[in-house]
């Protein structure tokens, strides 16, 4: 069997889809390689891009039951590693405090990022700006602090007077509210994962 029919057989993510352990380790085989190639080349990383591409399979397994109903799922693999190394860089330019005229637009090695993932990572964080905004005050304080600002919950605690319990408890709450209202707004599961890897 060829490696492109391997990748398009709808048997494999079916098998996957119930649970088969051996059809996944096939899966990660076909796609780690060029997996790790990307996401090395956007975070200029090698060990960055392992973590994440193992990030990209974990997230795949937790939602395999839905992966037989992806009108592309190669597609949709590759997507989910792209929007993990992108916002690996987004949040460390944030945190490193160097944003900059290019961003998170080009690669390490200084190439144009596809224009069309880009535009749909962006409108993803647009969808997920607009559920922070909706936030009661300090969910949103703590949740800013925490994945806009880089801060720990210790550093969230003592910036705002809080227990470190009570910053963990209310993150959990911001974060559960978030997918909480993507979800009403009637955002299917599998864009619910794209969606999850931003907040």
């Amino acid at each position: 069997m060829s490696e492109g029919h391997s990748i398009d057989a709808p048997d494999l993510y079916k098998r996957i889809a119930a649970g088969d352990e051996s059809a996944f380790r096939s899966l990660f085989e076909i796609y780690a390689p060029r997996l790790q190639a990307m996401a090395a080349r956007i975070t200029g990383s090698v060990t960055v891009a392992d973590d994440l591409v193992q990030d990209t399979f974990l997230k795949i397994w937790v939602a395999r039951d839905q992966l037989a109903e992806v009108a592309q799922p190669g597609a949709w693999i590759k997507k989910i590693c792209f929007f993990l190394a992108v916002n690996y860089v987004r949040r460390q330019t944030i945190r490193d405090k160097v944003m900059h005229t290019v961003g998170y637009e080009k690669d390490s090695a200084g190439k144009d990022l596809p224009v069309a993932d880009l535009i749909e990572f962006r409108q993803l964080l647009g969808l997920v700006n607009k559920a922070v905004q909706q936030l009661p005050e300090k969910q949103q304080q703590i949740y800013r602090l925490s994945r806009e600002q880089g801060l720990s919950s210790s550093e969230i605690a003592q910036h705002m007077d809080l227990a470190i319990s009570t910053v963990k408890n209310l993150l959990v709450m911001a974060l559960k509210n978030i997918r909480s209202s993507l979800q009403k707004a009637g955002y299917p599961l599998l864009l619910a994962i794209l969606i999850d890897i931003l907040i």
